[in-house]
C-alpha cells in the first residue's frame, strides 16, 4: 500500500494512496485508496477535496498504514481492509470523495484544539440489494428486519441528492494526550428515507515507553420492517470498542532494544456479537521498518470463531 505525497506549491499538497494485492482467484488487484488534494488557506486552516479518509475516530486517518498500526489487523470494529477477519464490523475505514476543512486552535503551551468538518457522497445500498424488495428481503420468518447491508465504497457518483456531512472535535495536550469525539450521518437509499448515523469517541495516550489508544463507536441504521401488512422504518442500534496498548521494552531494557509488546481487545455487541483479543511482538529494524508476530483469537457468538498467526514486515516509505 504505497503512499504518495509531493507538492505542488508552498500552499497546495497532494496525497494519494494504493493498495496493490491478491484475490481469492490469484489475480493481481490494484485500488486507489484515496486521493486528494490539500490548501493550505493558513497555517491553521486546511482545505482537502477528492477521495480522502473521513476524519472519524483516530484510527481510519491516522494510525491505519501497518508502519503505524503496532498490529498486523485492522481493529474488529473497522473491518479487514485488506484481509478477512471473523468480527463483523460497525464501520470499514471511510475514505468517500467530497471536500473538507480542518481548523487548529492553539490554546496554550503545547495545548490544541483540532476541528475537522466533511461532506461526502455518502453511503449506498449493496449492489446485490434492489430497494423495491428491500422489506422484503430484509424480514426474517420472524417478522423482525434484519440489519440492511450498506455500501461505503467511494464513487464519483451518488445514489441519491443527500450528502453525508459529519465531524471530529479533538483536545491535545502534546506530545501525550488526545482526545476526540466525531459524528457522522447520511441517507443511504434512493427514496432518502433511511437514514445512518454513528458517534464515536477516541483516545490517544502517548507516553515515555508506552503508548495507549482505543475507540468507542456506536452506530444506527434505519431499515424498513413488515408489521401487520404495513412497511414501517426500524433502527438497529450496534455499538462497540477496542483497546490496543504498547509497551516499548526495548526501552525499559536497553538488551531488548527494538522490541515492543501488544495486547489488543475489541468487542462488538447487539446483533452481531463478537469479541477479539491479540497479541504480539515487534521487532524495529530501524524507525520505519518493523517486523511484527502475532496471534488472534476472536469469539463469534453466531458463526465460526477464528484463531490466527500472522508474520508482517512493515515499512514506509
Amino acid at each position: 500500500m504505497p503512499i504518495f505525497l509531493f507538492s505542488l506549491s508552498d500552499k497546495i499538497h497532494v496525497e494519494a494512496e494504493t493498495e496493490i494485492s491478491l484475490n481469492a482467484e490469484g489475480e493481481t488487484e490494484v485500488e486507489l485508496e484515496y486521493a486528494d488534494l490539500h490548501y493550505f488557506l493558513t497555517d491553521t486552516t486546511t482545505l482537502t477535496a477528492g477521495k480522502f479518509l473521513v476524519p472519524f475516530g483516530q484510527f481510519g486517518p491516522n494510525i491505519h498504514p501497518s508502519w503505524i498500526n503496532r498490529s498486523p489487523w485492522t481493529p474488529g470494529i473497522y473491518g479487514s481492509h485488506g484481509s478477512s477477519q471473523a468480527m463483523e464490523a460497525l464501520l470499514p475505514i471511510l475514505s468517500d470523495v467530497g471536500v473538507a476543512i480542518q481548523q487548529t486552535f492553539v490554546i496554550g503551551n503545547h495545548q490544541k484544539i483540532f476541528v475537522d468538518l466533511y461532506s461526502t457522497n455518502g453511503p449506498g445500498i449493496e449492489a446485490d440489494e434492489h430497494e423495491e424488495d428491500l422489506a422484503e428481503e430484509a424480514t426474517e420468518e420472524d417478522g423482525h428486519a434484519e440489519l440492511p447491508e450498506l455500501a461505503f465504497e467511494a464513487g464519483s457518483g451518488d445514489n441519491n441528492r443527500n450528502k453525508a456531512f459529519g465531524g471530529r472535535v479533538a483536545y491535545a495536550m502534546l506530545p501525550g494526550i488526545e482526545v476526540g469525539t466525531s459524528y457522522y450521518s447520511a441517507t443511504y437509499d434512493d427514496d432518502e428515507i433511511l437514514d445512518f448515523t454513528a458517534q464515536g469517541f477516541d483516545v490517544n495516550l502517548i507516553g515515555s515507553h508506552y503508548l495507549v489508544r482505543g475507540e468507542y463507536i456506536e452506530t444506527q441504521t434505519d431499515g424498513l420492517e413488515e408489521e401487520e401488512g404495513e412497511t414501517e422504518i426500524h433502527t438497529f442500534k450496534r455499538d462497540g470498542w477496542y483497546l490496543q496498548s504498547t509497551l516499548q521494552t526495548g526501552k525499559i531494557w536497553s538488551s531488548l532494544a527494538g522490541t515492543e509488546l501488544v495486547l489488543e481487545y475489541a468487542e462488538t455487541n447487539k446483533l452481531a456479537e463478537a469479541s477479539r483479543w491479540m497479541v504480539g511482538v515487534n521487532y524495529w529494524l530501524d524507525a520505519r521498518a518493523v517486523i511484527k508476530i502475532a496471534y488472534d483469537d476472536t469469539d463469534v457468538e453466531e458463526g465460526e470463531d477464528d484463531q490466527r498467526l500472522a508474520i508482517q514486515l512493515s515499512y514506509g516509505f
